[in-house]
């Protein structure tokens, strides 16, 4: 594209509920951090549209566009969407998802840029999207989402892994609460995470989340190691919900224990 004003990588982040970037009195200051600015995500308010979904999607495609280039926005065009797979989830019936291709080439199939879109279906032609996000698809991967319990909670997760020696997930996770979904800080827990290992040890690739059994596992680092071979063994989480975040219930490392078994 011929002028992009913001980075390659650039991440939208629209969702309803508490910012995750302001900090209770008795919280520490983390969260979900913008990949552009590297600063806590700020989440401004849901998106109204009164034309149904079909003209939700297309008003969405004409702003992703928008994000990649303001000046000459390119092609943009739906590559899948629907409604998000529930099992009979509260809410379920009523939450759509779109994923987008964005760039010179998108009508032919060529994606520069890849974007996603949730939404949730209030009646009465009503739409409401509570996240659009664009990504390098060289470096992102977005997949459809889906719905499921995970403890006493009905959660919406959208899948986002990023690919290099670094590989992590990326992921964006909601909860269903008082006929709306409100973004889960997955995120704040790692830092706390970090002040309870033993001293000389560090989770310094991504953590394994599981949502539906809130459960994470992650590698463990000495100072001396090489990102390839951790060889401080590892550390078994065991999370919960505390208002509009994860929080660590309980812990387990085992100092024995490597990747390669």
């Amino acid at each position: 594209m011929t002028s992009r004003p913001r980075a390659l990588l650039l991440t939208l982040l629209i969702a309803s509920g508490l910012s995750a970037g302001i900090a209770r009195a008795d919280e520490p200051a983390c969260g979900p951090i913008d990949a552009v600015t590297g600063q806590p995500v700020t989440d401004p308010p849901a998106v109204a549209f009164t034309g149904g979904l079909d003209a939700a999607l297309a008003q969405t495609c004409r702003e992703l566009a928008t994000l990649a280039d303001d000046a000459n926005p390119p092609a943009c065009r739906v590559t899948e969407s629907g409604t998000v797979d529930a099992a009979g989830a509260t809410g379920a019936s009523q939450t759509h998802y779109a994923l987008y291709c964005v760039g010179p080439e998108a009508a032919s199939g060529a994606c520069e840029l890849k974007g996603a879109a949730l939404f949730l279906d209030q009646g009465a032609g009503r739409i409401s999207r509570f996240l659009m996000r664009l990504d390098d698809p060289g470096e992102m991967d977005i997949s459809a989402p889906s719905i499921g319990r995970a403890g006493p909670d009905t959660m919406l997760e959208l899948p986002v892994s990023v690919s290099g020696t670094g590989a992590f997930s990326d992921d964006d996770v909601f909860f269903f609460q008082q006929d709306r979904w409100t973004r889960l800080d997955t995120q704040c827990w790692e830092s706390d995470l970090q002040k309870r290992l033993p001293a000389g040890l560090s989770v310094d690739k991504g953590v394994n989340l599981n949502l539906v059994g809130l459960t994470a596992q992650a590698w463990l680092y000495r100072k001396q190691d090489a990102n390839c071979c951790p060889t401080g063994g590892s550390v078994d989480v065991n999370l919960k919900r505390a208002g509009d975040r994860l929080v660590i219930e309980s812990l387990q490392i085992d100092r024995k224990a490597r990747p390669d078994g």
